[in-house]
């Protein structure tokens, strides 16, 4: 026997309990109540009722009746314990080697008695608060009986807390590893736990010294404390934390690369490879590549097409002219890897696998791309930067910069790279001040401060679109048609695929070949226009439905589009006008918004990721680190990071130079 457990409307696994659950229904007066077992398992199938979750064929007098009956004997079950048998049964629960009393009302057979009772944990408890069994049981009586048991099964809700405070403040601080909870609260992917309360920040703070020192203690969540943890209320995270965080995070590291025998990898390779012919590049089926064409470099000595090459290197731009070293969870990232991945809190800056391959393939690319330039041109990339600032933008634009005075090569690395930091805050200055004067005034550019990357404007008008957050019905829309964990995305072994299009776009699809809890996500695409449906009742999508889709894949995947640009960096321009045709009547109709900025948000999120440490606990901040006393050691990839922002500006600026004038 395998009883019935509600999970959730989306638990892959409701297909498995139909049979059980349809017989029970359709037998429920023949249903005998033989222990508490048989009574949480009709308190799930009321949750299967409530939410509208049961096979199609039962009638609705079926379905009403299964309901007023289970509802009554719940109740009922619950109203008459006595306080000896709740406590049997927080034993029974919560301890593996209890058994009920052959006196009780219990008869217990072995059908798998410990995966059933761990099974149902959490419903007793959501029972226990449900029908008011803290009134049968004092804080004294419970402490004998669970004392001894893992906290963690009474935070889930602040119930067990408000009635019983001194007891789980307690429990919560009789085992070190309970730390690890209050850590989970401020990571993205981790269940959260309410904390008690009455614990004092005092208290707080020596258990996250107890923890630091913990022999079993998780190197993740040292690192966590070590960064710092924005927005923490429960302690305070100070700089004597941190060190003791980092220094137990260092012993860790050390223990386990110096193990005897051992050889520590990710678990995951990732080939990165420059070519550096066209023919050699064309013919590689590497995911991760770029060109260096050493022929067109030799040949062309020209700054502004030199500089232009970088536009086009592999991974630095995508199609839609959105930065591509970003990090896009949506597309470089299933719900599970994230949900399994490295801890992080939730001011985190997402950094997949993915993510570091490609910004890798970029130093690289940025780092041969200076080599070259130096080898066949006696030239570097600052001195590209310098020339757009300069005779480029005057001649191009009539826009005089105030001069940007690069490092010698001559220099140490580190002197080079604070310089070019340096230089990224008086570009971001001289952009906001030509946007909102059209000149560049010195003694304005001297009284100004820097603002912020989040705040710099654009020329253009409707540049960025984004998602209408206040708008549900997107925010629906977006979750079934591209989510891996959409409730429409799996009918039966045969018809699944890993998005609800790639379903219909497989096969043959007819909403009636969906199970009846399914059908209400479908009807809610049909009744906002999103699918459609043809003669034979098969599900299809209309030219202007794909138009449709193809902008908010696009939103979905990377967090933003560009209204000047189709998913081809040379699209034709019929092809762009349709889709800002489109564009214009979404966001009429409230399912998208727009903004006017230099940068898309996603990509104020990874220069702030880069340049900062205000936005992110995990961010490299090397803006920061450079230009605010820090004493750093030789490093080539901040100084080819900061080459890199630079040429981000460029390109940003020229974009919208060009856009303006046309």
């Amino acid at each position: 026997m395998n009883r019935i457990k509600y999970y959730s409307p989306s638990d892959l696994s409701i297909n498995f309990y139909y049979d059980r659950l349809k017989k029970i229904i359709e037998t429920c007066d023949d249903i005998e109540i033989r222990n508490i077992l048989d009574i949480l398992e009709e308190y799930n199938i009321l949750k299967f009722i409530y939410n509208g979750i049961y096979p199609i064929d039962l009638s609705n007098d079926q379905i009403k009746k299964a309901k007023i009956k289970f509802n009554k004997e719940v109740k009922q079950f619950f109203s008459m314990l006595t306080k000896e048998e709740i406590l049997s049964y927080f034993k029974y629960f919560f301890s593996y080697n209890f058994k009920l009393n052959e006196g009780t009302s219990e008869k217990i057979e072995n059908e798998s008695i410990d995966k059933e009772r761990c099974k149902y944990r959490e419903d007793f408890l959501e029972c226990f608060e449900r029908y008011k069994l803290e009134e049968r049981i004092n804080e004294v009586d419970l402490r004998k009986t669970i004392e001894k048991y893992e906290v963690v099964y009474f935070l889930n809700t602040q119930f067990f807390i408000n009635k019983y405070p001194n007891l789980m403040k307690d429990m919560f601080l009789a085992k070190v590893r309970n730390f690890e909870f209050l850590l989970d609260n401020y990571t993205d992917d981790r269940v959260k736990r309410f904390i008690p309360q009455n614990i004092t920040k005092d208290e707080m703070y020596k258990f996250c010294e107890q923890y630091i020192e913990y022999e079993f203690t998780n190197s993740n969540y040292i690192r966590m404390i070590r960064k710092g943890i924005q927005g923490i209320k429960e302690l305070k995270i100070d700089a004597k934390l941190k060190l003791k965080a980092k220094r137990r995070c260092d012993q860790i590291e050390k223990k386990i690369f110096n193990r005897k025998g051992n050889n520590v990898r990710n678990g995951i390779t990732q080939n990165i490879v420059i070519f550096s012919e066209k023919k050699d590049y064309a013919s590689s089926k590497e995911e991760l590549k770029s060109l260096i064409d050493i022929e067109y470099l030799k040949q062309e000595n020209s700054k502004e097409k030199l500089l232009d090459y970088t536009m086009y290197l592999n991974h630095f731009f995508t199609n839609n002219w959105i930065l591509d070293l970003c990090s896009f969870p949506n597309l470089e990232s299933s719900t599970i890897v994230r949900t399994l991945g490295v801890l992080s809190t939730k001011k985190n800056y997402e950094e997949s696998f993915y993510f570091h391959s490609k910004n890798r393939l970029i130093l690289l690319s940025f780092k041969i791309f200076q080599e070259k330039l130096q080898e066949y041109h006696d030239l570097r990339i600052e001195e590209l930067i310098a020339h757009f600032f300069t005779k480029y933008s005057k001649e191009q634009f009539l826009i005089d910069w105030l001069p940007l005075d690069f490092a010698g090569k001559a220099e140490k690395m580190h002197i080079q790279t604070k310089n070019l930091f340096t230089l990224e805050e008086q570009i971001r200055k001289q952009w906001e001040l030509y946007v909102d004067e059209k000149k560049i005034d010195k003694e304005l550019f001297e009284l100004e401060a820097t603002p912020r990357l989040s705040s710099l404007k654009s020329l253009l008008n409707r540049k960025y679109i984004y998602i209408n957050d206040k708008n549900k019905n997107i925010q629906t829309i977006l979750n079934l048609l591209f989510s891996d964990q959409s409730d429409i995305i799996y009918i039966n072994e045969s018809l699944n695929e890993k998005d609800f299009l790639q379903l219909i776009f497989k096969n043959k699809i007819k909403k009636s070949d969906f199970h009846n809890y399914q059908q209400l996500n479908v009807d809610f695409l049909l009744d906002n226009n999103v699918i459609s449906l043809d003669k034979e009742e098969n599900i299809v999508l209309t030219e202007k439905q794909l138009f449709r889709i193809s902008i908010i894949s696009n939103i979905y995947h990377y967090g933003v589009i560009h209204y000047y640009y189709t998913n081809k960096k040379l699209g034709r321009k019929k092809i762009i006008e349709r889709q800002q045709r489109e564009i214009d009547e979404m966001i009429e109709e409230g399912l998208l918004t727009c903004e006017n900025t230099l940068f898309a948000k996603p990509e104020v999120d990874y220069l702030n990721y880069i340049l900062n440490n205000s936005e992110f606990d995990n961010a490299l901040g090397l803006r920061n680190r450079y230009l605010h006393g820090s004493i750093v050691e030789e490093n080539e990839a901040d100084y080819l990071y900061a080459l890199i922002v630079l040429i981000i500006y460029v390109i940003k600026i020229n974009e919208e130079l060009i856009l303006h004038a046309e």
